[in-house]
C-alpha cells in the first residue's frame, strides 16, 4: 500500500518547518548524543542523574527512549513521571528539543521519557489505527514495559504518570488514555485530534484529565478533522472526553495576552469543570496557528511545555490531588 499522500505533504512541510527550528540546536543535539551514547544500563541507574539513551525488550524487539533523571531526584521520594511523545517522521531527540522539558523536570521533580516510535513507510510512528492502520507496532505493550522498567529502576510515585505528544504523538497519548487508563492518569495533545479508532475503541477506567491544544490554521491535523483520514475534529475530541468525564458542558472562557503580535495567532483557552472524581479539560484555541508546538516555534503566547505540567501535575489516578 503506498504511503497517504497527508504524510508525503507533511514530511516535506514539517520537515521544512523544522529545520528552521532545529538547524540552532544541531551542535546540543550533538553533544547530548555523545553524552547518551557513552552511558548504558547498569543496575546502578538508580542512583545517576541526568539524560540517557536506554532501551527495554518487547516482543524479542529492543524498543528505544531517552530518559532524564532530575538533578533533585531522590530515591527515598517517589517522583511522577512523564512520557512525551514525538510526532509522525520525528525522533524522540527530535522531540527533545521541540518540547525540552528538562529544566522543568528538574525545577518539579519529575522523571521524564522521551520514547522512540518504530517505522510504517520509512517513517517514524505511533499506532493508533485509522490511517496507520497498517501497522503492526505493538506500542502499547512497548509502554506498558517502558513504565514497569523505569518503576523498577526508579522510585516512581505509580498514581501519578502522565502523557502528552506532539501530532503522532498527542494522538497516542489518547490511545493511551483509552487503552492503558490503569497506568495514566492524565494527558496532553499538542497539533492532535483523535484517530476514530481510538475514539470508537476507548474505554477508560477513571475520569481522565485532558488538556488539547490545536492551531485553527494548522494544515497537518486539521481542526475541522478533514485530516488525516479516519480522524475526528479537534471539537468532536473535546466533546468526547467532556461527554466521558461528565464535566460541565458549558466552559469558561478566556483570551490569553497576547504578548507577541509577530506570530500572527491569539490564543483563546476553554476549561471544563466539575467532572467526576472534580477533574478536569482544557482546550487552548490557538486562533492562526498552525502544526506548532507554541512556545518553541509557532505561537510564542503560550508556553505549552508549563501549561501542559500545570494541569496535568494537579491530578493523580483518582482524579484531583
Amino acid at each position: 500500500m503506498d504511503e497517504p499522500a497527508f504524510f508525503i505533504f507533511e514530511k516535506i512541510s514539517t520537515k521544512l518547518m523544522r529545520k528552521i527550528f532545529l538547524a540552532t540546536l544541531t551542535i546540543l543535539g550533538l553533544v547530548i548524543l555523545i553524552g547518551c551514547a557513552k552511558k548504558t544500563f547498569d543496575a546502578n541507574d538508580s542512583h545517576s542523574i541526568g539524560t540517557f539513551s536506554r532501551g527495554v525488550e518487547v516482543d524479542g524487539e529492543t524498543r528505544e527512549y531517552l530518559i532524564h533523571i532530575p538533578n533533585s531526584y531522590d530515591t527515598i521520594k517517589s517522583a511522577p513521571l512523564m512520557l512525551n511523545f514525538h510526532g509522525w517522521t520525528m525522533s524522540s531527540r527530535d522531540q527533545m528539543e521541540v518540547s525540552d522539558m528538562r529544566a522543568l523536570a528538574d525545577s518539579e521533580q519529575f522523571i521524564l521519557v522521551y520514547p522512540q516510535g518504530t517505522k510504517l513507510w520509512g517513517s517514524t510512528h505511533w499506532n493508533v489505527g485509522s490511517w496507520t492502520r497498517r501497522s503492526s507496532a505493538n506500542d502499547l505493550g512497548f509502554i506498558e514495559a517502558l513504565i514497569q522498567k523505569v518503576s523498577t529502576n526508579y522510585n516512581i510515585d505509580e498514581e501519578r504518570v502522565y502523557a502528552c505528544g506532539y501530532s503522532n504523538g498527542g494522538f497516542f497519548s489518547q490511545e493511551l488514555a483509552c487503552q492503558l487508563s490503569d497506568q495514566i492518569s492524565a494527558i496532553g495533545a499538542v497539533a492532535a485530534n483523535m484517530s476514530t479508532k481510538t475514539a470508537n475503541n476507548c474505554s477508560p477506567s477513571h475520569p481522565t484529565p485532558v488538556i488539547t491544544i490545536s492551531g485553527t490554521l494548522d494544515n497537518e491535523v486539521k481542526y475541522d478533522g478533514s485530516k488525516p483520514e479516519a480522524t475526528i475534529s479537534q471539537s468532536e475530541t473535546v466533546d468526547f472526553w467532556i461527554a466521558y468525564n461528565n464535566v460541565d458542558t458549558e466552559p469558561m472562557i478566556t483570551s490569553l495576552p497576547n504578548t507577541n503580535t509577530n506570530d500572527g495567532s491569539s490564543v483563546v483557552l476553554y476549561q471544563y469543570l466539575k467532572g467526576d472524581n472534580n477533574i478536569e479539560i482544557e482546550h487552548y484555541k490557538v486562533v492562526g496557528g498552525g502544526h506548532d508546538w507554541p512556545g518553541s516555534f509557532g505561537n510564542m503566547d503560550l508556553n505549552a511545555n508549563s501549561v501542559i505540567w500545570d494541569f496535568v501535575s494537579q491530578f493523580d489516578i483518582n482524579g484531583k490531588r
